[in-house]
């Protein structure tokens, strides 16, 4: 007992350091920044933005869009870019800034990439990543190739060997994850080995339908990776030691999986449309993937009883998915924003976890990315399945409106936010959330923190809390 409250004791030290220093961040950025609070923000790792499940939008490059990063421009740091923009720099060579890229997860300990882009002439690009983790002391190389065609076509050649997350929009920025692992002892990206070769062709019609199209066609080949007890900071080696498998720590009944080869071929359609004062959209998206084993899986431990199951794994399916997302901008009431996403599998018995449909959740308590596609109080991956599939996010922005007749509280021109989510998989109960939030909270330029009250309900089991996020 006195064991357990020593712990509790330091854990609650940490927590209030951590909660300190974010607080002092926030108005650091608030007050001595100025303005550049949101250009801070925005570029720690644009290349990390939550997206939902299949997305047909061509890849941006730096040359899109260069510009100083922080009045503290050098080499750690470097130059920003935004996407997307229209205008192409006259830069030939960008080199990813060195400091962004260091990170820290369970299977690597350390980790650092170096970046490089190349513009070969106005309409190819080449992009160079050497990633090494310092602990396995692995080099993971990824070269990507991308030849601008006309404005419509676009071909992309990607190879490669990287680690992965299962869900790769991805479940929680490096940033984040580093942090938890760190100061919290908690690990929440769940990662997996991946050698890859893909071939890409995006096609972009008119702009007044929106219509996007992506084919895309890959031999993979996936394997497990396992995390390190000797990367644990907070946690005893009799502890870490059972969380060896990189995603049992989350207790999913799946466990792992196998080393596998297979053949993708992803079919992405998109169109929509939006008006020119950008108070509506309405976007719709069909996409259908098919996985072809290429290897019969070797089992980590073969019996008797088992061997009449190995050719029950891995086998072939079509993962299909449809969605839609708009926008409505009402003239005093705020705006109305809606995602909602339907799928399954066929064919789908005994599928690799890596291929599983894996939801937007939420673990620490900091939302990220899209309010609209992620969920506030999910766990990242109990919910994934292999059957059909609903979820729907709706939110409502009054901006102002509940506050425009209180004299006091008008000038700080507070955003009131009301959501509601919901998730359906087969052969489990229904998951909602309910939230209430303010947003548009900070001085000036650095409006940018918004404050969330969630409420999850699952069967009889009810859980709250508050989640914090920057929005620009």
């Amino acid at each position: 007992m006195l064991n357990f409250l020593s712990k509790l004791n330091s854990l609650s030290k940490i927590y209030l350091v951590h909660l300190r220093l974010s607080l002092f961040c926030f108005f650091f950025c608030a007050f001595i920044l100025k303005g550049y609070g949101q250009k801070i923000a925005k570029t720690l790792a644009p290349q990390y933005q939550w997206e939902y499940s299949y997305f047909a939008a061509l890849p941006s490059t730096p040359f899109d869009s260069l510009g100083p990063r922080t009045p503290f421009q050098n080499w750690a740091l470097g130059y920003a870019w935004e996407k997307p923009f229209p205008d192409r720099s006259n830069k030939k060579f960008y080199l990813s800034p060195i400091f962004p890229q260091i990170n820290f997860n369970r299977v690597q300990g350390f980790e650092a990439s170096l970046i490089a882009n190349f513009k070969i002439n106005p309409h190819a690009f080449l992009k160079a990543t050497l990633n090494y983790g310092f602990y396995d002391r692995i080099f993971r190389p990824t070269l990507a190739l991308r030849k601008d065609f006309n404005p419509q076509h676009t071909l992309t050649l990607q190879a490669g060997n990287e680690l992965r997350q299962f869900n790769q929009s991805p479940a929680i920025v490096p940033r984040a994850n580093s942090i938890n692992n760190l100061f919290f002892g908690n690990n929440y990206a769940k990662l997996y080995a991946s050698r890859f070769l893909s071939l890409s062709h995006y096609y972009t019609g008119k702009k007044q339908y929106n219509f996007k199209l992506k084919n895309k066609v890959s031999l993979v080949a996936n394997s497990a990776a396992y995390n390190s007890p000797s990367t644990y900071l907070f946690k005893s080696n009799e502890i870490a030691e059972k969380e060896i498998n990189t995603i049992s720590p989350s207790g999913i009944s799946f466990g792992g999986f196998n080393s596998i080869s297979q053949i993708e071929h992803e079919l992405v359609v998109q169109f929509g449309r939006e008006n020119t004062s950008k108070t509506y959209f309405n976007h719709l998206g069909i996409a259908v993937k098919n996985s072809v084993p290429l290897n019969n899986p070797e089992l980590l431990h073969i019996n008797e009883s088992s061997v009449n199951d190995i050719r029950k794994i891995y086998k072939p399916y079509t993962h299909w998915s449809l969605q839609h997302k708009q926008l409505i901008v009402f003239s005093d009431l705020g705006n109305f924003k809606s995602f909602v996403q339907l799928g399954g599998f066929i064919k789908n018995s005994s599928l690799p976890f890596t291929d599983l449909k894996h939801f937007n959740g939420n673990e620490t308590s900091v939302m990220r990315g899209s309010y609209l596609e992620v969920f506030g109080l999910l766990p990242y991956y109990e919910f994934s399945t292999n059957g059909k599939y609903l979820q729907g996010h709706l939110e409502h922005n009054f901006k102002g409106f509940l506050w425009q007749k209180l004299p006091l509280i008008k000038v700080l021109n507070l955003h009131t936010i009301v959501s509601l989510k919901t998730l359906y998989t087969q052969g489990r109960n229904p998951y909602k959330e309910l939230a209430i939030g303010l947003g548009n909270i900070g001085i000036g330029k650095t409006k940018i923190l918004r404050v969330d009250f969630f409420k999850s309900l699952r069967k009889q089991e009810v859980n709250t809390a508050i989640r914090f996020g920057l929005v620009y």
